[in-house]
């Protein structure tokens, strides 16, 4: 009877104390998980002050939101999303602007594009930088659009956003504003283009001023020989030599002081022969075939 007793009463404390050791259990638990990350604590503070701040603690805000990054730069970025989905004074925004940028998170681009049609100018030209460095399928829309508005120093942003962005499909709208007072167009193109597309761009070495060529022909010539063959770099500097003008020997001596060492030896002979003002032909005069070393 002892013994059935003694089982009864510990049958009985067990029924009793287990309950009470879950909660236990579970309340250590929550004492343990913090409630809140702090950086994330930081952000929800920044997000209050921009919506009902004075102007300079807003400005403040955004600049602190700013300086974020790693995981909690797509939270920072979300808080500026959301206040230039609602608007501000010209000042906010464009720090609201500059601050997308350096966040520099994908998600931001549909936020900021619209601004690229804002009625200031200094919005839409921090709008339009700010994209490139959000970048995206929107950002480069965006840009491709801010081409063929009528706000000059956004354009020359757009272009430079767009090779920043690594847009080729942009190219021809790159071309159809190079004569059009976007200087950043031709860099860009030369920057971005296929060799068939820099072969058409070579084709206006005369014909467009050369101040703007030489800019898109640099990149050209420096660009890895698998994205353009040595070839039509060959035939590029033959061109070049050809103008006998002292900007384009200017030019070519910059661009040889410029070619690494360790470049490929036919381009490396080709400015060679273009500096000394001798005709870019491969020895034997087989033209174009650069297998092997001249």
């Amino acid at each position: 009877m002892k013994l059935i007793a003694r089982c009864a009463v510990v049958i009985a404390c067990l029924a009793f104390a287990g309950p009470f050791d879950a909660r236990d259990a579970r309340a250590e638990k929550a004492r343990a998980k913090p409630a809140v990350p702090a950086k994330n604590a930081e952000v929800e503070s920044r997000k209050q002050t921009l919506d009902s701040g004075a102007e300079p603690d807003k400005l403040a805000a955004l600049d602190a939101l700013a300086q974020m990054s790693g995981p909690n730069a797509p939270a920072a970025a979300a808080v500026v999303e959301e206040l230039l989905a609602r608007g501000a004074n010209v000042t906010v925004l464009v720090r609201a602007l500059g601050a997308a940028g350096k966040l520099a998170q994908p998600s931001s681009s549909a936020a900021v594009a619209p601004y690229t049609r804002h009625r200031i100018s200094e919005v839409r030209v921090a709008a339009t930088r700010a994209l490139a460095r959000t970048g995206g399928p929107d950002a480069i829309a965006a840009l491709r659009a801010v081409l063929h508005g009528n706000d000059a120093p956004s354009r020359g942003f757009a272009a430079s956003g767009l090779a920043t962005l690594q847009a080729k499909d942009a190219v021809p709208d790159l071309f159809a504003v190079l004569a059009k007072d976007v200087p950043e167009s031709a860099e860009a193109i030369g920057e971005l283009c296929t060799p068939a597309d820099c072969s058409k761009f070579a084709d206006n070495i005369g014909k467009l001023p050369f101040d703007l060529m030489q800019s898109g022909l640099s990149p050209i010539l420096l660009r890895p020989e698998t994205e353009v063959p040595p070839e039509l770099k060959l035939d590029l500097l033959e061109r070049l030599r050809k103008l006998q003008t002292d900007e384009a020997r200017k030019f070519l001596q910059t661009v040889r002081a410029s070619y690494p060492d360790k470049g490929n030896a036919w381009v490396k002979y080709g400015l060679d022969q273009a500096v000394d003002n001798k005709p870019v032909v491969p020895p034997g005069g087989a033209k174009g075939k650069t297998k092997g070393k001249p």
